[in-house]
């Protein structure tokens, strides 16, 4: 997008220039209040002591990310993967006609069964939600 405007971002002058023009990024006093709405307790803190005397709020927890952290363009993370289940396939309470129209389509048992459960029994959304 920057390239179809013909826009760059120059970080050491601090601006955006688009055609030859160039617009100044705002410091962190010059942001309205609305853009400040998302800041958290721990970034006022930071700020230093306020000149009101209402008490600090109760920091709460840092929630933690679950996803495995990979960054775009990186390798797969070193994780043993579990060892694919050998035996009895799962049991489901699905139709077999509809597991093995799954399977046709691309997908292993286990993903039919699973995409099944998602779509709440209904195939032609369990197939829409494979593609």
């Amino acid at each position: 997008m920057l390239k179809a405007h013909q826009a760059c971002i120059d970080l050491g002058k601090n601006v955006l220039r688009i055609q030859g023009r160039e617009v100044q990024f705002l410091s962190e006093h010059e942001l309205p209040d609305k853009a400040r709405i998302f800041e958290s307790p721990h970034d006022e803190n930071e700020a230093g002591p306020s000149t009101t005397s209402t008490p600090a709020p109760a920091q709460q927890p840092q929630q933690r990310f679950p996803g495995a952290g990979n960054t775009i363009g990186a390798g797969p993370a070193n994780t043993a993967a579990p060892p694919p289940r050998r035996g009895a396939p799962p049991a489901s309470s699905h139709p077999e006609s509809a597991i093995q129209t799954l399977m046709n389509l691309g997908a292993t048992r286990e993903i039919a069964i699973s995409t099944l459960d998602a779509a709440g029994g209904n195939l032609d959304v369990a197939a829409s939600l494979l593609f």
